[in-house]
C-alpha cells in the first residue's frame, strides 16, 4: 500500500531512541523527510548516522518544554525542507509514583513536556500546515490517561490532558485539513520498559528476564509489541489513507486495554 508520504516533511520529537527513533525510520522508509528532535546531541547524531538517509533526515537539539526551543525547531524544519506536513509529538516519559511520593514540581515538569510541548508545536506548526493545504498532528500518549491507577496519578492526569488536547484541537483544525489524532501504546518493548516497574513485579526479586517471560500473559496476542508496531500505526495515521480519521485515539497494545471506549 502506497501511503503517499513521499516528499512529506515531518518533525518527530523524542527521536533519539526507542519509539521516536522507530517512527522516524518508518517515515523515512516511506519517502518522507524528517527533522529528528531531542535533547541529547550525541544520541541524535548517532541515530541520524545509523539511519543513513542522507539529506532527508536532519536533527535539532531542543527541549519541547521550552517554548523558545519549540519555535526554533519549527523554524529550522521549514528552513531545511521548505514545508511542514506532519508533527509527531513523542517526547516525555512515564511518571510513576503514588501521590505522596510525587512533588508538584515533578508533575508540572511532566505536564510542560507532554502537554505544553505539543501545544506550542501546534501553535507554531499549524500556520505552515494551513498554508500547505493541510497536515497531520499525532500525539503518542501512554495508557495511564485511559486507565488511571494508584501508582500513576501523575501520568494519568497529564495523559488525560493530552487526550483532551487532541479532541479539542482536532475540532478546531479539522476544517483546515489538519487532522489531529493520538496513538496510544501499551506493553511495548523499548528502553523505557526496562526502567519502570510493571505491576510491581520488581519487588518480587525476580530478574528482568524472568519478569519479561510473564508480561505477555496479560496481552491477548501473548507477547509484547515493538517500537516498530507503533511506527507502523503512526505512518498510517500520518498518511493520505487516514484522511477521515480526526480526533481519534488508537490503541496499539495487542488488546491489553479492555475498555469499550
Amino acid at each position: 500500500m502506497d501511503l503517499k508520504l513521499k516528499g512529506k516533511c515531518a518533525i518527530v520529537t523524542g527521536a533519539g531512541s526507542g519509539i521516536g527513533k522507530a517512527i522516524a525510520a518508518k517515515l523515512l522508509e516511506e519517502g518522507a523527510r524528517v527533522m529528528m528532535c531531542g535533547r541529547d546531541a550525541a544520541k541524535l547524531d548517532d541515530t541520524v548516522a545509523a539511519l543513513g538517509a542522507g539529506d532527508r533526515v536532519r536533527r535539532c537539539i531542543a527541549d519541547v518544554g521550552n517554548a523558545g526551543d519549540v519555535a526554533l525547531l519549527v523554524q529550522e524544519t521549514v528552513a531545511a525542507f521548505g514545508r511542514l506536513d506532519v508533527i509527531v509529538s513523542n517526547a516525555g516519559t512515564h511518571l510513576r509514583g503514588r501521590i505522596e511520593e510525587l512533588p508538584a514540581e515533578d508533575v508540572e515538569n511532566h505536564f510542560r513536556t507532554k502537554v505544553l510541548g505539543p501545544w506550542e508545536l501546534i501553535r507554531a506548526g499549524a500556520p505552515h500546515m494551513r498554508a500547505a493545504g493541510g497536515g497531520r498532528i499525532i500525539l503518542i500518549i501512554g495508557q495511564a490517561g485511559k486507565v488511571p491507577g494508584r501508582n500513576v496519578p501523575g501520568s494519568a492526569v497529564v495523559n488525560a490532558a493530552q487526550l483532551a488536547l487532541v479532541k479539542s484541537v482536532s475540532d478546531d483544525l479539522g476544517r483546515d485539513g489538519i487532522l489531529v489524532n493520538a496513538v496510544c501504546p501499551s506493553r511495548i518493548e523499548s528502553p523505557l520498559s526496562t526502567s519502570i516497574d510493571i505491576d510491581e513485579e520488581r519487588y518480587l526479586g525476580r530478574s528482568l528476564e524472568q519478569q519479561e517471560s510473564g508480561w505477555g500473559d496479560t496481552v491477548p496476542l501473548g507477547r509484547w509489541g515493538t517500537a516498530e508496531d507503533i511506527a507502523n500505526a503512526v505512518a498510517f495515521v500520518a498518511s493520505e489513507r487516514a484522511s477521515f480519521m480526526n480526533g481519534a485515539n488508537i490503541d496499539v497494545d495487542g488488546g491489553h486495554q479492555r475498555m469499550i471506549f
